[in-house]
């Protein structure tokens, strides 16, 4: 009896994107539009100007966001509703600014696989 040929491991692909926005909140129809047409996962944002405590919000997806305290900048990650993930602390950074998650991909088997992603900008 001829050997069956191994399963490989595969993990659902993920379609991510980054995108200097400059200014999200003045640029959310475009951004939903841009999500839903190319069916993306995770969007990573730098240049949102989002101010502490203003809130931003898309359907379907989750934000976790760096506000820069002053005025412009700032870094966010879009995740598709249904990825498991968790935000994950960036430490203090100088020039930079950053919003970071980890994403948990179940495989075939028992096992995960964890993606690290983030966002990143100069101050």
């Amino acid at each position: 009896m001829a050997a069956r040929p191994r399963r490989t491991e595969r993990c659902k692909a993920l379609r991510l994107t980054c995108w200097n926005v400059d200014g999200v909140r003045g640029r959310k129809l475009e951004l939903e539009h841009f999500l839903s047409q190319h069916v993306v996962d995770i969007c990573l944002l730098i240049e949102t100007f989002l101010n502490p405590g203003q809130g931003f919000h898309l359907a379907n997806y989750v934000c976790h966001r760096t506000d820069r305290p002053s005025t412009g900048g700032g870094t966010a990650i879009l995740v598709r509703r249904g990825i498991v993930h968790h935000s994950v602390p960036v430490p203090g950074l100088t020039h930079l600014e950053a919003t970071a998650i980890q994403v948990k991909q179940p495989r075939l088997s028992l096992q995960e696989t964890l993606l690290s992603v983030a966002s990143l900008g100069v101050t």
